[in-house]
């Protein structure tokens, strides 16, 4: 790879990831509760995987009926979704950028690494909740980003690029 193409990729991971850190944590500091820490931290801890989701589209208490709570259903959606969408720049930067991750096994291994990091520093930290359901929306767009990579490289090899 050539060194400015190089160059502009490293600018563009360090650009999302000052993005990531003010979006995963920076904005959620100072959110003070009168809980227990403790309490804080069962309050924000999911570990049945796809509760949230099921949630979000089985609400009994129909808080997220889009005709009663507009607000709601958009807040399902942009965290269903969102959860997806803002890790799909990770999938294509790590193997882009670290030879040894071009290995899906070892992508995997990897970003799941990082997602469960970032998951527990929320949860200890008290910036955000730790959730199983994030940690599989998470992994599906680091996954479809590792998949954009593929395709890309795959048109550079085929095109001499």
């Amino acid at each position: 790879m050539k060194k400015s193409r190089r160059m502009l990729l490293w600018a563009a991971f360090l650009a999302y990831g000052a993005w990531m850190v003010w979006l995963l944590f920076l904005q959620r500091m100072g959110h003070a509760s009168e809980l227990p820490y403790l309490q804080q931290i069962s309050n924000n801890l999911n570990l049945i995987p796809l509760q949230t989701m099921i949630e979000f589209i089985q609400d009994t208490s129909g808080s997220f009926n889009p005709a009663t709570n507009p607000s709601m259903m958009r807040h399902a959606w942009i965290n269903l979704v969102g959860n997806v969408v803002m890790f799909i720049p990770l999938g294509f930067f790590l193997p882009c950028l670290w030879q040894k991750l071009r290995s899906y096994g070892r992508f995997l291994v990897w970003q799941i690494g990082i997602i469960v990091t970032i998951e527990l520093i929320q949860l200890f930290f008290l910036w955000g909740s730790c959730d199983i359901d994030d940690l599989i929306l998470n992994t599906l767009g680091a996954a479809l980003g590792f998949a954009c990579y593929g395709f890309f490289r795959r048109i550079a090899e085929s095109t001499g690029g």
